[in-house]
């Protein structure tokens, strides 16, 4: 019993179990605010693309001559059976460094509304496209890896 009860106030070996429960506590911190700062650029680059695929179908409307071929091309007009493609492709080109985004998380959609909620033809000027992306993001956590879905939307009126 006396023995037991020396071991119990023996301190010599207090600091080192001391540091390691704080360290593990400052690090599972530090590594949190990395993830969460890294979930808010990734969230930035996903409004980001929707806002440029949005762009990108709102100044090719049905007003130009001809179809779009490349997503690159200028003065070409997006329809439904290339909008998809076209928005895909150029969203894809654009630099988004640490995601891995794919073609299956951009959805295009062309609305046969007007902002003021009035009919019109698809792709015709005052008529309004669509475009959501969305992106899961893996985070990387010690004892904890949880996904977080990211989605945005923007919708634009088509100007030319």
């Amino acid at each position: 019993m006396r023995r037991l009860k020396s071991l119990v106030r023996d301190e010599d070996a207090a600091e080192i179990l001391e540091f390691a429960i704080a360290a593990s506590i400052l690090f599972t911190l530090i590594f949190g605010i990395i993830e969460f700062s890294m979930v808010m650029y990734a969230g930035n680059i996903v409004a980001f693309a929707a806002q440029q695929g949005t762009r990108y179908a709102m100044v090719r409307g049905s007003d130009w001559t001809s179809a779009c071929t490349s997503s690159s091309s200028y003065g070409c007009s997006l329809n439904t059976g290339n909008v998809n493609t076209m928005v895909q492709n150029y969203i894809l080109g654009l630099p988004h460094p640490g995601l891995n985004l794919t073609a299956s998380n951009i959805s295009v959609t062309p609305k046969s509304t007007t902002a003021s909620g009035g009919n019109c033809a698809q792709f015709s000027r005052g008529c309004q496209v669509e475009v959501t992306v969305n992106y899961t993001f893996q985070m990387n956590l010690p004892f904890y890896s949880p996904s977080i879905h990211l989605s945005s939307s923007s919708v634009e009126t088509i100007q030319d």
